[in-house]
């Protein structure tokens, strides 16, 4: 099994995990051994939740998992996924609140989060690296809203 490669990687598989969880009780059943999760925050109001090992992996679905999780080894996950996220620090804000929406989450799924958990969020320059790329859309928009007729940029405004 091979670790990922980039932090796209890492959030994919945090959102696979949660269409896995759908259909894998067995999973589910394994969610309150987690030491370490691992959080997509793209959606402040809801956010992901994954483990390093389900995270860290490449391709990984619930059967292999569930098949291998016994040879798969957190230690080289927590390796690589240590380049892309940072741990929230206990006793802030943003760990109680994170730890909230966690605890909330797995209890919807009948689970209670260890006692002692270790929260992670992607690095601030990889968010301000997707936000960024957000914004050169919107600049070429703009550049090509400019171009236009003013009749077509009247149109376009009422479009939007």
């Amino acid at each position: 099994m091979k670790v990922i490669t980039n932090a796209d990687q890492a959030l994919a598989n945090i959102t696979r995990l949660q269409s896995e969880l759908e259909y894998s009780p067995n999973l589910v059943d394994r969610l309150g051994f987690v030491h370490a999760w691992y959080i997509d925050t793209r959606d402040p109001e809801h956010p992901r939740f994954g483990f390093s090992k389900f995270a860290g992996y490449q391709d990984l679905d619930a059967e292999t998992y569930l098949r291998d999780y016994k040879e798969l080894d957190g230690r080289n996950t927590e390796w690589v996924l240590k380049d892309y996220f940072d741990e929230v620090r206990p006793g802030t804000q943003d760990f109680r609140r994170y730890h909230e929406q966690l605890t909330d989450w797995l209890g919807s799924l009948g689970r209670t989060p260890r006692k002692k958990v270790r929260l992670m969020v992607l690095k601030p320059e990889l968010r301000e690296a997707e936000n960024a790329e957000d914004r050169h859309l919107l600049e070429l928009l703009v550049a090509v809203a400019e171009m236009l007729p003013a009749n077509q940029r009247h149109e376009l405004r009422a479009r939007l």
